[in-house]
């Protein structure tokens, strides 16, 4: 139809005017069908739209409640099976619970027994390794103790034994020596005797020498240097000024070693009264032959240690005195006379012994 429509308008047999109006009619034509067969196939698709949405809703639905109650079911069955699986891990936990109580248990109690024991071991080590210490401490001590009471003996015996060696030497010494200096000095005169003459001839020369070179001087200076002149009046002044200043040095030194000598004498004084004191007090109790040893013992001692070394050395000078001498002695008629006076007897016993207590008192000795 639209081609006949078209051969129609495009034929000659119709006017331009006929022709307009027939294309306008038919183009009227043409959008009224259009938008009534658009109309009819939107009110159609959409009643199938309708029609087809109803339908996958319900196949939907049913799809869906199908899977859920399967899902649902499956569900169930393992939440049961879990229950079921909890309890039974709950029957095994106990059983292995018990079983690991038990391992724990027995074990500590092993480890703990282990660790009593190897306590027990420990503490008797420790009591062996303290008493083999304390008694190697003890034997040491002692040992020291010997030894040091020892040397100090020996250096009581030496003292007391060197003083004769001493004497005898010194004497050896001195009538060896009084030939061997006698030669010697014989020598040295007769060599000091050559040397003095010739000193005496130089001496000579030299005075004779001065003697013409003062005998010089004096006519040069009272040729030139009369007292006249300045030169001479400024000698003069520089000799008094230079005769001051020496008498003044010599004053100053002078009373420098005056007041050195005075400070050490006074230091010397001093600490000869202190330890003359201080020996004269502790030496008082004893006898003539231990101060001897005593005396000898201190000479190199310090006046503030004199203390403390004499009570070091008393027992030692009261033991060596208490040893029985092997000299023998002369028998010799007594001359001590027999009165029969007690209380003389008892009152000099009672002197020495308390002599002896005052000395056991200074060295220590209870």
């Amino acid at each position: 139809m639209a081609h006949a429509m078209d051969e129609l308008l495009n034929s000659n047999t119709l006017s331009e005017e006929v022709r307009s109006s027939i294309s306008e009619a038919w183009d009227t034509q043409l959008t009224e069908a259009r938008e009534s067969i658009t109309a009819e196939l939107r009110e159609e698709f959409a009643q199938r739209y309708e029609n087809d949405k109803e339908h996958m809703v319900e196949a939907m639905d049913k799809m869906i409640g199908d899977v859920i109650g399967k899902e649902l079911e499956e569900f169930k069955e393992d939440k049961a099976k879990v229950n079921e699986d909890r309890v039974s891990y709950r029957k095994h936990m106990k059983e292995h619970a018990k079983v690991l109580d038990k391992f724990v248990m027995e074990t500590l109690a092993k480890e703990i027994d282990e660790l009593r024991n190897d306590r027990n071991a420990q503490d008797q080590n420790m009591t062996k390794l303290e008493g083999f210490v304390m008694e190697q401490l003890t034997k040491e001590l002692n040992e020291f103790h010997e030894d040091k009471r020892s040397l100090v003996e020996a250096k009581v015996k030496m003292i007391k034994e060197g003083k004769e060696v001493i004497n005898q030497t010194k004497a050896n010494f001195i009538k060896t020596a009084a030939g061997k200096i006698e030669g010697i000095m014989e020598n040295t005169i007769r060599t000091e005797l050559n040397t003095l003459r010739e000193d005496i001839q130089t001496a000579k020369q030299n005075t004779f020498g001065r003697k013409i070179f003062e005998t010089f001087a004096a006519e040069f200076m009272s040729s030139y240097l009369n007292e006249g002149t300045e030169v001479h009046k400024l000698n003069k002044i520089v000799e008094g000024l230079n005769s001051e200043i020496e008498n003044k040095d010599k004053a100053i030194a002078e009373k420098e070693v005056m007041i050195a000598e005075s400070e050490k004498a006074t230091r010397i004084a001093k600490d000869t009264a202190d330890r003359k004191a201080i020996m004269q007090e502790m030496m008082q109790p004893l006898s003539k032959d231990h101060k001897e040893i005593m005396g000898a013992l201190l000479e190199s001692v310090k006046t503030d240690k004199l203390q403390n070394a004499f009570n070091k050395y008393l027992p030692s000078v009261l033991k060596e005195d208490a040893k029985p001498k092997t000299n023998k002695k002369v028998l010799s008629e007594s001359n001590t006379e027999v009165t029969g006076n007690k209380a003389e007897a008892s009152a000099s016993a009672e002197k020495h012994t308390a002599d002896i207590v005052y000395l056991q008192k200074l060295a220590g000795i209870s």
